[in-house]
């Protein structure tokens, strides 16, 4: 189970580096071709979109084909997607290319954490979870450390081709060491499996008492992902609109990815002591604070920088917390699917996201002003948690579990 995971953690940090790198990568396309920052705001959206859908689609295709499948085919749809992204010659067409990848970044969470944590004792998959999905932001924390050196070397469509090829040269150990059909947690009937023929059914999500703890999960994720989706694809842009040079833009966008890195390593420990839902609580009020404190302070780099950590840290643990309280949530016969359409209904907060700060940017509203945006829905997200928690007082199971 360690190799599994360890090969589930590297899958999703390439996913992480390809996800990110299109943030900081925009602002010297903008240069290059002489376009506006908010021309590129579709670029953002489809990559979303396209995640969404990969995410909704990951739990509905553990039916017919096997997980270990669903994982092989996304990296190498998504690898394949980053390596055409350095062809890219207009945004449209850039657009339609990070759509496409998108569908395989999505797919390929839901599967492979899916098998991550099958047959893992109950007290440990939320830390097991937790574990394999950071390395979402270390993908992206390394994305942005390296990122900035590989533009003013090779020019941007380097960040691309890495991001392309990283992700086929782990495809040989994914075929070798992926079970081809992860066997059920003992004591478990067949039907428990994600091959199971309700397994990937949305209504089944709500049946058994698990439709508030679901709807509130869902408002939870795409809450959460509508602001740390306009923060990570929109903070670079910010940065280089504020004077910030390209190795200052790329690090800036690492500093996102650093802060999910801390927040992940102290998620592991604190999963054993506490709730998730609870740091989740915590983690999005401080966030919110940040995000206020950064917009009074963006006139001084260094604190700035030093904020995005921090917000970086407590919202990106959002993302990587709806996936831990949806494994511990869900039953394995809906464990693909719960985590898939959880976070294919936060992907539609991370198209919402980029596209209303689009709006910001184009509006020519100044730069610091940006960072209010993402305030309302954590706030919202800190509710629907608050709400959650008074439930468990009511009702046994679900969110309260977690």
């Amino acid at each position: 189970m360690r190799k599994i995971s360890l090969l589930a953690f590297l899958t999703i940090l390439v996913d992480g580096f390809d996800t990110t790198s299109i943030g900081f990568v925009v602002p010297t396309l903008a240069a290059q071709w002489q376009l506006p920052l908010s021309a590129f705001t579709p670029v953002f959206v489809a990559t979303s979109l396209g995640a969404a859908l990969g995410y909704a689609l990951s739990g509905r295709l553990a039916v017919s084909l096997q997980r270990r499948n669903i994982v092989l085919g996304s990296v190498f749809l998504f690898a394949l997607g980053s390596c055409l992204g350095a062809l890219a010659g207009s945004v449209p067409v850039l657009a339609a290319i990070r759509l496409l990848s998108g569908i395989g970044l999505g797919a390929a969470i839901p599967a492979v954490v899916s098998l991550a944590v099958e047959g893992t004792a109950p007290e440990r998959r939320e830390s097991v979870t937790v574990g394999v999905t950071s390395g979402l932001s270390l993908g992206a924390a390394l994305g942005g450390a390296i990122g900035g050196k590989l533009i003013l070397s090779w020019g941007w469509g380097s960040v691309f081709l890495l991001g392309g090829i990283a992700p086929l040269l782990l495809l040989p150990a994914l075929w070798a060491h992926l079970p081809a059909e992860a066997p059920a947690p003992a004591g478990r009937a067949t039907a428990g499996s994600a091959g199971h023929p309700h397994a990937a059914r949305v209504n089944a999500l709500f049946g058994a008492g698990l439709a508030p703890q679901t709807l509130l999960l869902w408002a939870f994720s795409f809450l959460i992902f509508t602001a740390v989706y306009a923060l990570t694809f929109w903070v670079p842009s910010m940065l280089h609109r504020l004077g910030f040079d390209t190795s200052g833009v790329a690090f800036g966008s690492a500093a996102m990815g650093i802060g999910g890195v801390v927040a992940a390593l102290a998620l592991i420990p604190l999963s054993f002591r506490f709730h998730v839902r609870k740091i989740l609580l915590a983690c999005s009020l401080l966030g919110a604070v940040a995000l206020v404190l950064g917009w009074s302070l963006a006139a001084t780099p260094g604190l700035l920088l030093a904020l995005i950590v921090v917000v970086g840290a407590c919202l990106i643990a959002g993302t990587i917390g709806q996936v831990a309280l949806a494994v511990s949530l869900y039953p394995p016969a809906l464990r693909t699917a719960g985590i898939g359409w959880s976070a294919a209904i936060g992907r539609l907060g991370s198209v919402l996201g980029p596209g209303l700060m689009g709006a910001f940017v184009a509006s020519e509203l100044p730069a610091p002003q940006w960072l209010l945006l993402p305030v309302a829905p954590i706030l919202l997200a800190a509710v629907a948690l608050w709400v959650a928690q008074r439930m468990t007082s009511h009702t046994p199971g679900g969110l309260a579990r977690a």
